[in-house]
This record gives C-alpha cells, sequence and structure tokens, in this order.
C-alpha cells in the first residue's frame, strides 16, 4: 500500500514539474484576466408526476408516482488549474391509500474534480477526482436495509486523461469530453448493511456485525473514466441536452477475475421547451461489495424542469 501511494505521490511530482516548465518558458508580462468569464454554474431541478386512478366492480386504488431530480455544476477553467464539481439527486416514490409510500428511486452522486493542465496543445491534463455516492432514504438491496450514508462508495482518483471543449460562437451547441487513465483508492462504508463477502455469517446479538466485518473497506485498483456533455438549442425556447459518465475501478486480482471491479454508469438526456420537459435517465451499477447483481434503473418522466 505504501509502495502504491509513493507511486501516485512520484506521479503527481513529475506532472507538476512539467506543467512549470511549460509556464516558465512563456513571458512574463501578461493582460489581465477577466475572472467573471472563467467561472460557471448551473443547476437544473425537474419533477414529474403520474396519477393513476382505477375503479372495477367493487375495488377501488389510486396511486400517484412523483419522481424529482436536481443537476447542479460549478466549475472554473483557468489557463493552468480548472476545477469542475457535479451533484446529482434523484429520488421517487409512489404513493398509495392502500400502503404506506414505496421508495423507487433513490441516488445521490456528489464529485469534486480539480485538474492541471500539463499540456494546451494536446488538452493534456492531470486530474484527481474524489466523488461519493449513496442513498438518501431507507431502502432495501438484496434484503439488506439501506439508509443514507449506509453504504457510502468513496473514491479518490489520480488519472491522466485529455479534454476538449467546443463551443459554437452563438453558444447554440455546446460539447465536452472527457477520458482518461490513472490510479485509484476506493472505499465502502458500511453501518448495519452486510457486504456480500460476509452474508453467510450469523449477525446477532451474540455476534454482532463489527465481529464481521470493519465500517470502512478499503481496496485500491486502476481506474478509467469516460465523460461528454453535448447541449443543442434547436430553436429559441427549445434545447436538446446529454451528459454521460461512466467509471471503471479495478480491484484486487482483477486480472484473474473480471468481477472483481466497479463500474458506474449515469446517462441523462432530454428535450426541454421552456418549463416543459421529458427526460430519460439510465443509472447502472456493478459492485460485488454491494450486490452479485448488475443493479438497473431506468426512467421516462414527462414534467417541469427550470435551469439557473
Amino acid at each position: 500500500m505504501k509502495k502504491r501511494i509513493l507511486t501516485c505521490f512520484i506521479l503527481f511530482s513529475l506532472c507538476t514539474e512539467l506543467a512549470s516548465a511549460q509556464d516558465s518558458s512563456a513571458t512574463a508580462a501578461s493582460e489581465p484576466v477577466d475572472t467573471k468569464h472563467l467561472w460557471h454554474f448551473s443547476m437544473t431541478p425537474s419533477v414529474g408526476f403520474t396519477f393513476q386512478s382505477i375503479s372495477k366492480d367493487a375495488e377501488e386504488s389510486e396511486d400517484l408516482m412523483w419522481l424529482g431530480q436536481l443537476q447542479a455544476k460549478l466549475g472554473y477553467e483557468g489557463e493552468r488549474f480548472q476545477l469542475n464539481n457535479s451533484l446529482f439527486l434523484q429520488y421517487g416514490a409512489r404513493v398509495s391509500r392502500e400502503s404506506s409510500p414505496k421508495k423507487t428511486q433513490d441516488n445521490f452522486m456528489l464529485s469534486l474534480v480539480p485538474s492541471m493542465t500539463l499540456s494546451k496543445k494536446l488538452g493534456l491534463r492531470l486530474f484527481f477526482e474524489v466523488t461519493g455516492e449513496t442513498e438518501m432514504g431507507e431502502g432495501l438491496i438484496d434484503s439488506q436495509k439501506t439508509k443514507f450514508l449506509d453504504p457510502l462508495f468513496l473514491y479518490e482518483t489520480l488519472f491522466l486523461g485529455h479534454k476538449t471543449r467546443i463551443a459554437s460562437e452563438d453558444g447554440g451547441d455546446e460539447f465536452e469530453f472527457v477520458f482518461g487513465i490513472g490510479y485509484a483508492f476506493q472505499e465502502t462504508r458500511t453501518s448495519g448493511f452486510v457486504l456480500t463477502e460476509n452474508r453467510s455469517f450469523v449477525v446477532n446479538e451474540g455476534n454482532p456485525l463489527e465481529n464481521v466485518q470493519d465500517q470502512f473497506t478499503v481496496e485500491d485498483g486502476y481506474s478509467a473514466i469516460l465523460q461528454l456533455d453535448y447541449t443543442k438549442r434547436i430553436g429559441e425556447n427549445f434545447a436538446f441536452k446529454t451528459s454521460m459518465k461512466t467509471v471503471a475501478l479495478t480491484k484486487e486480482n482483477f486480472i484473474k477475475a473480471a468481477k472483481n471491479s466497479r463500474v458506474g454508469t449515469l446517462l441523462v438526456a432530454g428535450l426541454q421547451y421552456k418549463f416543459l420537459s421529458i427526460d430519460y435517465t439510465l443509472h447502472m451499477l456493478y459492485d460485488k461489495n454491494i450486490s452479485l447483481r448488475r443493479q438497473l434503473e431506468q426512467t421516462m418522466v414527462f414534467g417541469l424542469k427550470f435551469t439557473i
């Protein structure tokens, strides 16, 4: 573990020296930079509802399904240093007279990604990403109870990557593409949630969970990241937006068994006309710590959306 941490530190140091050498070769005099245009912020909340009422013979039922979603981004694009932070929240539930509210979707993802330019011509950057993923409400995964921060998945990855950003002069079209490979440290925090490998143990008062697993499970391995964002304004009040991010993280003995990895994908695509929208969301996750089965959620929602 110490050798791997040292390797990451050496990689970071070399990249820093490379970036410093490029800066020293430039002229000392430079024009003042308007920092107002280097920062960018966007927040898009949306909500959709589906109501169903059925009356047949002596049976009557009424169901209300709702789904709320929030995407927020805060970034800084400097010539040498950059910062890109993102937040994705999604929560939905089914409400009926016959039963208590039942959760249908629940996702919380927060990413902090500072980066440093190594070669502006090649679009080469050194990224450091810290991401946390959890659920906000109580639920079940493979009959195991879940709640906020239980389980919580964290990863910190230092990766070398390329970033391309293209925007039309009128601002109607924007395209951003990021990919890279690096090294990551992964932590899975648990409180009452039992990891897959420990479910064969009997957990009770005589043999509590702390005797079976630690609250933090730490792993390390290689990482690969692919991300794209695309926006096209079709008309004055009509726009199409899509974003996709896939992260693959290897774990111990990955070469012997590909299942020793974590793969997560989040895809959001939607059409918006003024305040009306139709959005498609796909969230796919495979992590053998959580479940041996692939977790897949897909939603299509007509609703209201605002962009700040």
